[in-house]
């Protein structure tokens, strides 16, 4: 996956500089705002502005800037508390709703870059420039922002059942259940009423989050996801529950980001959730594959949060 040579064009004649330094770098830099907004961390770089709809901390921020007397900082880049004293917002809200501005994304593609920091000046110059690019047209509106997709749901668990240690490190000491141990199959099992669950692990000892021979009944899903996520999981932990099988039972959902509608309904089941990026695969996607991917939508897939169109925006960076 890589910046369209149109994007290219357009920073080099920027910032002068050369097509590779130009191409690798914003190449990362889209990399990183996939990851942020499939991690859910809104991104409020202007003119990109992206977040979840319903967001605290975005409606807050997006608020104040409706008041007129009011303008954005040159970063949203500060601590928690500074944030949160901004906002007029809870600490744990902000913590919970992160946010992160143009700073941030140059620290963390630098970081991935090993850019020395001499050289942030100069990156920064890029980074303005590509952001440039979605700057509102003539009507106000904004350019869109796509999301680059990932591979369907089967290579992922395939990608994740030959690294379970990525889940032994988050707590989870779990393998693929299987038949000749516990009487299921780990991948597809069928319940009675027809439906399958994706994966079904099996606790191999007392953890942080799980006791020996407990459950966890995992959704896999490639894409951002509404409730219909939420629904099958609760239906899938339902159903392993009422087989009556030897140990408690958890649920966890795997997404390429969520609406907060299912993140709200993930904690009073209290379930799990792990990104597509915080378990390393987004990256590890872009790491060894170069093709343009069209993701596998379904039913619980919702459309990846987009540019916003707020008028005040514009006016506030005057």
């Amino acid at each position: 996956m890589a910046e369209s040579e149109k994007v290219i064009t357009a920073v080099m004649r920027a910032t002068g500089e050369s097509y590779d330094k130009v191409a690798t770098f914003t190449d990362v830099v889209h990399e990183t705002v996939d990851e942020c907004l499939t991690d859910d961390i809104s991104v409020v770089a202007p003119p990109l502005v992206i977040g979840r709809l319903g967001c605290p901390v975005l409606d807050r921020l997006l608020l104040r800037l409706g008041g007129g007397r009011w303008q954005l900082p040159e970063s949203v880049d500060v601590t928690e508390a500074e944030l949160a004293e901004t906002l007029m917002l809870p600490i744990e809200t902000i913590a919970r709703y992160p946010l992160i501005g143009r700073f941030g994304l140059l620290a963390r593609c630098m970081d991935r870059l090993m850019i020395d920091d001499e050289d942030a000046e100069r990156y920064l110059r890029i980074l303005d420039a590509w952001l440039a690019l979605f700057a509102p047209d003539v009507r106000g509106r904004p350019a869109p922002y796509q999301v680059w997709g990932l591979p369907k749901r089967e290579t992922f668990e395939g990608w994740l059942l030959g690294r379970l240690d990525i889940l032994h490190q988050l707590g989870f000491a779990v393998r693929l259940a299987n038949e000749e141990m516990d009487g299921v199959r780990g991948q597809q099992h069928m319940y009675v009423d027809g439906r399958r669950a994706d994966l079904l692990l099996r606790f191999t000892r007392d953890c942080e989050k799980g006791a020996a021979d407990d459950w966890l009944v995992v959704e896999t899903k490639t894409t951002a996801v509404g409730i219909g996520a939420l629904d099958q999981l609760a239906l899938s932990v339902d159903w392993l529950r009422a087989e009556a099988r030897p140990g408690a039972v958890q649920g966890m959902l795997i997404a390429d980001g969520l609406s907060l509608e299912v993140e709200r309904g993930l904690r009073e089941r209290s379930f799990h959730y792990q990104s597509m990026t915080a378990l390393g695969y987004r990256r590890w996607v872009r790491m060894h594959s170069p093709l343009q991917i069209e993701p596998t939508r379904d039913a619980t897939s919702i459309s990846y949060a987009q540019n916003l169109s707020v008028g005040t925006l514009a006016a506030a960076l005057r």
